[in-house]
């Protein structure tokens, strides 16, 4: 073998690595979007699986309530992970460049397409999500509830369920701090009664502003206490988390005497 021949051999040698390496690491990159796509799936699956198995509704609607966005948003962030690195695996193959450089322009589109999929897709969960998430919630709240005896259960309007609820639970739904809200179902047929408790400031609201649903209660204070006779004013603060838009809302609070249950009732 000639004496010179043996680095141009050496560097035909490094580029057939580097060449295998670059086809390796593209291979890898697509490996790796297709199991992200699996475990945003896995999750989503996993989040539909355990609302099926709560069997109670009240408790369904609380797990929806306080897990839905956060599985929702473990799911996208898996499904962006994915498309960055398919992209990039595709990609980068496209651009006439030395192989030696490939990896470093692989990981350059890698971090700008996690980029671009994080701004967009969190703009999904942040501003349009909520609007699907609210209509999911009311479904599940407002699906007539099943007594004991097997009967269905009618939801009772406010004027009906006042006398079914306690002091407490009214001077609960007007405080100023958070109020509550109070469902009450009633067995016609048994006499049989459910009362469930929702908190009034968890819930978005379509911004009149922006259009979105991402108005929710910020602060709310008591302008006037309900007397025995007199209605009160409850003064609710809302606050948008896109446009920042803010406005207030008067709700009145009924008169003691036309809500606090008896001893007769």
């Amino acid at each position: 073998m000639n004496y010179y021949e043996i680095p141009v051999l050496k560097l035909f040698d490094m580029e057939n690595v580097t060449t295998s390496f670059m086809d390796s690491f593209g291979s890898y990159f697509i490996l790796g979007a297709y199991v992200c796509f699996g475990i945003a799936v896995l999750i989503l699956l996993f989040h539909e699986a355990r609302i099926i198995m709560t069997a109670n509704n009240k408790d369904r609607y609380d797990y929806v309530n306080d897990r839905e966005i956060r599985y929702f948003w473990y799911a996208i962030i898996a499904f962006i992970a994915g498309v960055s690195l398919f992209f990039s695996a595709e990609i980068t193959p496209i651009f006439p460049i030395d192989n030696s450089l490939k990896i470093y322009v692989s990981i350059f589109f890698l971090g700008g397409f996690v980029v671009i999929a994080y701004l967009i897709l969190s703009n999904v969960v942040r501003i349009l999500y909520p609007r699907f998430l609210e209509s999911r919630l009311m479904r599940i709240r407002n699906k007539p509830r099943i007594s004991a005896a097997g009967n269905k259960m009618r939801k009772l309007s406010e004027e009906e369920e006042a006398v079914h609820l306690e002091e407490s639970q009214i001077a609960e739904q007007f405080s100023a701090i958070h109020s509550a809200e109070y469902d009450v179902w009633l067995d016609e047929k048994t006499g049989e009664k459910k009362v469930e408790k929702y908190m009034a400031y968890k819930h978005a609201e379509k911004c009149g502003e922006c259009g979105f649903f991402t108005m929710k209660i910020d602060t709310e204070e008591v302008v006037k206490k309900p007397s025995e006779q007199e209605e009160g004013l409850l003064l609710e603060h809302y606050r948008c988390s896109y446009c920042k838009h803010r406005e207030a809302r008067q709700v009145p609070i009924a008169a003691l005497s036309s809500n606090v249950k008896t001893s007769a009732s």
